[in-house]
């Protein structure tokens, strides 16, 4: 297991200026190598999408060609000024565009787009020697920044290989990742079912519910007044930067509440429990546009399923937890007291009642229960091949 930290630089001015630069420059070299994957894919495609085909341009190649630009003055085409920010900047950002055009041409991404200042600074990626003491980063090139005291993030003192740092609604950030750290011995601890949903963020087979905070919800109004505000105000004034960095930052809060929420419920999830059983939530899927739809996709993403499971995936390695994904196929039809499956079960968003055995729950409960009996039938039957699917065909050949 491989841990990453975050923390709040707080640069000076001849810093802030410094960090933009690497940003601009990350932000013009991607541009620039993606224009010219977009002229070799429109070559591909002329010559009927070979399978086989060498004219693709990489990382490498257009690091070269790159490097020829700097050294060429302005006048012919040359980005001399390249040389005022560290060359790890455009590097690491042309191997983000080829991990990116890959994933295009393998149909894992859509295709690759242009980065625009006006959607913000982004950031930029640095490697070599990164070095944090007590309140202070070395970064390659920028220097010593100071970094934010206080709960808005933590990074050990030491050495790391590369730092990434970002731009959000005018604050600054730096990521590094630690060396590799063996997973925790498990921590002997009950196992438990967990239902997501949007109305309650999880409801446990333990009859324990934690909340949704509904981030999104809460504040729609005060976000459809910002862009509102922003969309009256003439575009490239003053006025209008001042109303995107206020919605920005509002956007940013939103995001912040959500992730604290998150935080706290899946640390929560791993330190008290030995096996959390989840299920295997398809979130793409579940979001796909569809007439009616637009608020349940809304509710969907602001409960952020993917990252809950992300959270509670490396939390559960850092605790000694297992945690474990199931198939969601009948996990809300099925009677978690007989065992009948049938879609009338679930009479409400909220109430279940079994037409069988007349059994009734709270439905997220009942679903937590049956995620949680998935995972020892998924044991049982994986080995032997048979549907492992709550309502599926059973038989073992």
């Amino acid at each position: 297991m491989r841990l990453s930290y975050r923390a709040e630089l707080r640069p000076t001015p001849q810093q802030m200026r410094a960090l933009l630069q690497h940003a601009g420059n990350a932000r013009w070299a991607y541009n620039w190598g993606l224009a010219k994957h977009k002229e070799a894919y429109g070559k591909w495609v002329e010559l009927g999408k070979p399978k086989k085909w060498g004219g693709w341009p990489n990382a490498m190649s257009l690091h070269r060609e790159l490097n020829a630009l700097k050294k060429a003055p302005v006048e012919d085409g040359g980005v001399p000024w390249m040389y005022e920010a560290s060359k790890c900047a455009p590097q690491e950002a042309l191997r983000d565009l080829d991990k990116a055009f890959k994933g295009f041409l393998s149909g894992r991404t859509k295709y690759p787009r242009f980065k625009s200042r006006n959607k913000g600074v982004g950031g930029f990626r640095l490697t070599g020697t990164v070095s944090i003491d007590e309140r202070c980063i070395q970064l390659p090139v920028v220097g010593k920044i100071r970094l934010q005291p206080g709960e808005r993030g933590y990074i050990p003192q030491g050495r790391y290989a590369q730092a990434s740092v970002t731009e959000h609604a005018g604050k600054w950030f730096v990521s590094v990742v630690g060396i590799d750290v063996p997973d925790t011995r498990p921590n002997g601890n009950p196992s438990v079912g967990v239902d997501l949903g949007v109305v309650n963020l999880a409801t446990l087979s333990n009859g324990e519910v934690i909340p949704n905070p509904l981030v999104l919800k809460s504040r729609a109004r005060k976000l459809k007044h910002l862009q509102q505000e922003v969309s009256r105000k003439a575009r490239g004034s003053k006025n209008r930067a001042k109303a995107v960095m206020r919605l920005k930052e509002a956007h940013s809060r939103v995001a912040n509440t959500r992730k604290d929420a998150l935080h706290k419920a899946t640390t929560y999830l791993a330190k008290s429990h030995g096996k959390v059983v989840i299920e295997d939530l398809k979130v793409r899927n579940m979001t796909r546009a569809g007439k009616g739809k637009r608020g349940l996709n809304r509710s969907v993403l602001d409960a952020s399923f993917g990252e809950f499971r992300k959270m509670l995936e490396y939390k559960g390695a850092r605790y000694g937890c297992e945690v474990v994904a199931v198939n969601p196929a009948y996990t809300s039809q099925r009677c978690s007291a007989c065992g009948h499956v049938e879609r009338g079960n679930r009479k409400t968003q909220a109430e279940f009642e079994c037409l069988s055995c007349g059994f009734t729950a709270n439905a997220d409960l009942n679903a937590a229960k049956n995620i949680l009996e998935a995972a020892s039938l998924t044991d049982s039957l994986n080995a032997c091949g048979g549907d492992v699917r709550l309502g599926g065909n059973v038989e073992q050949t």
